[in-house]
């Protein structure tokens, strides 16, 4: 396993992580697991059946997947580095096409802004930060 969380730090190209029904994961598997998905946002299916695992045991990775409150002040230049991002994506697809080298294409959790209802039933735009979607 150790292995195997190592390389999702660095590869992006790995969207199906299933380890279900594997009785021989000894250690801090999760946790490493964890570390990994903090590097590397482009997992899209965990699949943990069959471990028993209790619920102590994965909250804490649970608790990285979702929406997270994105500070206002930040949302201009998060969106000006995620332009950037995508222009380098679109540079790349050209480097490809021509087998070229391409960029290094920055990680960066992707914003967006959202409408809630507050606890009086006022509803309130704010900004979110999509983590592991």
């Amino acid at each position: 396993m150790t292995h195997i969380c190592a390389s999702l730090k660095t590869n992006g190209t790995i969207k199906v992580l299933d380890i279900s029904s594997n009785p021989n994961l000894e250690g801090d598997y999760l946790a490493q697991i964890q570390d990994a998905m903090t590097a590397n946002r482009s997992l899209e299916y965990l699949g943990l059946s069959k471990l028993n695992l209790t619920t102590e045991m994965v909250t804490p990775l649970f608790d990285m997947i979702g929406r997270f409150p994105f500070p206002e002040d930040q949302v201009e230049n998060q969106l000006a580095e995620l332009k950037k991002r995508d222009a380098i994506i679109e540079k790349n697809k050209k480097l490809k096409a021509s087998k070229k080298a391409e960029e290094p294409v920055p990680q960066l959790d992707n914003i967006e802004q959202i409408t809630r209802k507050t606890e009086e039933g006022e509803e309130i735009q704010e900004w979110v930060t999509v983590k592991n979607p």
